[in-house]
Order: structure tokens, then C-alpha cells, then sequence
């Protein structure tokens, strides 16, 4: 039995032939397939770019016409009336003005340490109600003050500072200094004063003493007094004396 060679190469060429038309058909098919994948992919990302857009007008829409409602809200809110934004402001005012009397009330008003230091004190006197040519003014103690403890006998030298403050000036060997009332305590009266003190000036006058030989307190009174006889002193007509005021110990 013969075997046609030529018979069989031919076939298998066809068959060669048939499988690539069948492999070249599948690609084409396979071609077609994802370009329309492709295009509907495209067609749905271009209608989700369309909504988003229209998204956006209409947020844009919306935030405009708050932006504009806002100012018109603030105005509303601070267009008062003239009245309810007068009353405020009246009592207000009402209030400062009633503070201010009380205010002005109190300070009016004298206390009890202002009407304390008010009064003529020893150690600074009133102002004198007119002008004298002699008048002097208390200022204080440069030694022994007011119930100074001292042993029986004991020398003292008593010193008061005082202000002439009288239109005329003290003039040295002019004026003196005496003793008026209480316990003289072994000074000298009347002392010759040897310096002179213009007017407005300050001096010390001293005096030597000595306390008393007995226990207990004892207080002595001087005044100043020129050479034509005239006492004058401290106080707002001039006529109180200065003084010296110990304790003599037991």
C-alpha cells in the first residue's frame, strides 16, 4: 500500500493554516472585548467628573447666599431701637452720678481722726484766727516730753522748740521767759531770752531745773512775755501757756 506524501504535507499545512485563523480570530475577539471595556470605563469616569461638577456649582451656590445672609443677620441683630439702647446709658449714668454724691457725701463728711487732729494739740497749735505782732507756735519737746520718768532731785534741762509766727520779730534781751502756774521745779523766772527769732523762724528755748524731792506727778507752766509787760503764748489767740510734765519715780 503507497502513501501519498504530498497528499499529507498539504494536509498539514491547512491545518496550520486553520489553527492560526482560529488563534488570529480569538486575539481579534479578545481586541474588540477590552476596547469596549475601555470605553465604558471611560464613559463612567466622564459621568462621575459631570456629577461632581454639578456638586460643586451647587455648593458654591449654597455658600454663596450663606456668605451673604450673614451680614444681614449681624445688622438685624445690632439695629436696635434708639430707646432700648438709650436706657442703658441713662442708668448708667443715673448710677455714676448717685456714686459720685455718696462719694462726695463722705469725704464731706468729718471722722473721728479728722476731727481728732482737727483740734489745737500741744505739739502743733491752730492757725491764729488774726495777725498779732507777738505769737508763737508749739512744735515740740526736744526734751522731757510729757511723763518722762525722773528720779527724785534730778537736774533736767528742759528745751521746748517753738515758731514765732506774729508779724513782729523777737529781738534778743527784748523778751522773756516766765513762770505762770504749777510747779516751778527750780527754774529761773523770769529768764531773759539773749537771741532773737524773726518772724516765721524757729528756736529752742532751755530751761534748767530740777524735779522735786517727793514722788509723784508734777507739771509747770511758762509763758513768753516782752519787756513792756505783754504775756503771749500759743494757741489760736496766743494765750496758752507751754509746759513741762514729769513723773517723779517712788
Amino acid at each position: 500500500m503507497s502513501i501519498n506524501l504530498k497528499s499529507i504535507s498539504r494536509r498539514k499545512v491547512l491545518l496550520a493554516a486553520v489553527a492560526a485563523l482560529a488563534i488570529l480570530g480569538t486575539a481579534c475577539v479578545r481586541s474588540a472585548a477590552s476596547s469596549e471595556e475601555e470605553l465604558a470605563a471611560l464613559a463612567t469616569e466622564n459621568a462621575i467628573q459631570t456629577a461632581d461638577a454639578e456638586i460643586q456649582a451647587t455648593l458654591e451656590a449654597l455658600l454663596g447666599s450663606a456668605t451673604v445672609a450673614v451680614p444681614s443677620a449681624t445688622l438685624q441683630a445690632t439695629s436696635l431701637p434708639a430707646e432700648a439702647s438709650a436706657t442703658p446709658t441713662a442708668t448708667l449714668e443715673a448710677v455714676q452720678l448717685t456714686e459720685l454724691a455718696a462719694l462726695q457725701t463722705v469725704e464731706a463728711s468729718p471722722t473721728a481722726e479728722n476731727t481728732k487732729e482737727a483740734k489745737p494739740t500741744k505739739t502743733e497749735t491752730a492757725a491764729p484766727q488774726a495777725d498779732a505782732c507777738y505769737g508763737a507756735r508749739y512744735v515740740y519737746d526736744e526734751s522731757y516730753p510729757d511723763g518722762t520718768r525722773v528720779d527724785p532731785g534730778q537736774a533736767m534741762q528742759k528745751i521746748w522748740r517753738l515758731q514765732n509766727v506774729g508779724t513782729c520779730d523777737w529781738a534778743a534781751g527784748q523778751y522773756e521767759l516766765v513762770f505762770t502756774a504749777g510747779d516751778r521745779m527750780g527754774g529761773e523766772s523770769p529768764w531773759t531770752v539773749t537771741f532773737g527769732v524773726p518772724v516765721d523762724g524757729y528756736a529752742n528755748f532751755t530751761m534748767n531745773m530740777k524735779a522735786p524731792a517727793e514722788p509723784g506727778t508734777y507739771r509747770g507752766e511758762w509763758m513768753l512775755r516782752t519787756k513792756g509787760g505783754d504775756l503771749f503764748g500759743v494757741g489760736p489767740d496766743f494765750d496758752l501757756p507751754i509746759w513741762i510734765e514729769i513723773i517723779v519715780r517712788g
